[in-house]
């Protein structure tokens, strides 16, 4: 099925899965068996960026071993799971994980890594190439130094660059990934360019998500400044012939009533905007399971890997998610919309204190 820019851009709203930017991407569909999951394999990290939704830095004190990880993911294979996303923290700094990823690829998993780049030295590069990685993202939030400087800290800049070079060489699948916020929104065609010159296959753009550090740091992206921000975006992209994608910006679409009606008889009846406990769910780096990542607190706490039984959890566990949630709030109740936008993000709703979606500005 062919979709407009504009449609994937309604379907693909959710902050948090990779599908948007990893080769293995599509709708998100309720299946019989977790479709994507993403682990979030070590909280440590080597940078202090701004804008960090898990408030990554230092390690959780009772994060799992490379032996449980590999028991985890073999469960996860026998349960149906297709895509594995490895996130941290900083994934490179989590002992035992080439072998972690080479587990992944021998049991047919696609599996792909979130780096920050600045460990990823020609060794590292060969040493993930022999692992069999499918594809590796690489965090850039600025096309030089001093952009970049601002969200990620000093002298990251020209490290990640190697980093994504390195790569490259190693003929490795290699995505970038750019958060929008205040600071770096009026670089969008400089940072395309830098990825086109880098030889990266692609390159996605999100809005800035208010959780975490970026919550703390009150990095709010403007209204205005995210419409413009995807404007540009759409504007420019037929210029470059690197592919470009984008999740979040739904709210930010200025015709979003019209992209509704053309994407309403084209998507599947099992086709759910939120796909939190549906069709992916995440682990902690302790092995504990919630359905999102933005909604990591007890409130929300499916079970532990290691614990518990994972094909228990999947079966019986993600009520809150798996409800129709969207229905008992009155905006969206009445909001001519609401069959396809289900009420956007979860997470971003109860920031709202359950009204409706932070983002959301549309008159039913």
């Amino acid at each position: 099925m062919e979709l407009s820019f504009d449609e994937m851009t309604f379907l693909a709203d959710c902050p948090a899965t990779p599908l948007s930017h990893l080769e293995s991407n599509g709708q998100h569909l309720i299946d019989n068996n977790p479709y994507q999951v993403t682990i979030y394999i070590t909280r440590q990290c080597n940078l202090n960026c701004t804008h960090c939704y898990i408030s990554a830095g230092k390690p959780l004190n009772d994060e799992l071993g490379k032996e449980e990880w590999k028991h985890i993911i073999k469960n996860l294979s026998e349960l149906g799971t297709k895509v594995l996303y490895i996130l941290g923290g900083e994934p490179l700094l989590k002992d035992g994980i080439f072998e972690i990823i080479h587990y992944s690829t021998t049991l047919g998993l696609y599996t792909s890594l979130s780096t920050n780049g600045i460990l990823v030295s020609d060794k590292v590069s060969e040493t993930l190439k022999k692992s069999k990685i499918n594809e590796v993202q690489v965090s850039i939030d600025g096309p030089n130094e001093s952009i970049n400087s601002i969200i990620r800290g000093k002298n990251n800049f020209n490290l990640a660059v190697n980093g994504v070079k390195n790569l490259i060489k190693a003929e490795i699948p290699t995505s970038i990934s750019y958060v929008i916020t205040e600071h770096n929104k009026d670089y969008i065609e400089e940072m395309i360019s830098l990825a086109e010159n880098l030889g990266v296959k692609s390159i996605n753009f999100s809005p800035v998500q208010i959780f975490g550090r970026a919550k703390l740091n009150n990095l709010l992206l403007k209204r205005n400044s995210a419409i413009e921000a995807y404007k540009k975006i759409k504007e420019i992209k037929d210029n470059h012939k690197i592919k470009i994608t984008t999740n979040g910006f739904r709210f930010y679409l200025n015709n979003i009533y019209d992209v509704y009606l053309s994407l309403k008889n084209k998507v599947k009846a099992n086709y759910y905007s939120c796909p939190a406990g549906r069709s992916r769910f995440v682990i902690d780096a302790n092995g504990d399971i919630y359905g999102c990542e933005l909604l990591i607190n007890p409130m929300f706490k499916e079970g532990n890997a290691i614990k518990n039984d994972l094909k228990d959890i999947w079966k019986n566990k993600f009520k809150t998610f798996r409800k129709d949630w969207w229905l008992n709030l009155n905006d969206c109740k009445q909001c001519s919309i609401s069959s396809l936008c289900q009420g956007g993000c979860l997470a971003r709703t109860i920031n709202n204190n359950m009204i409706k979606d932070q983002n959301c500005v549309f008159k039913f």
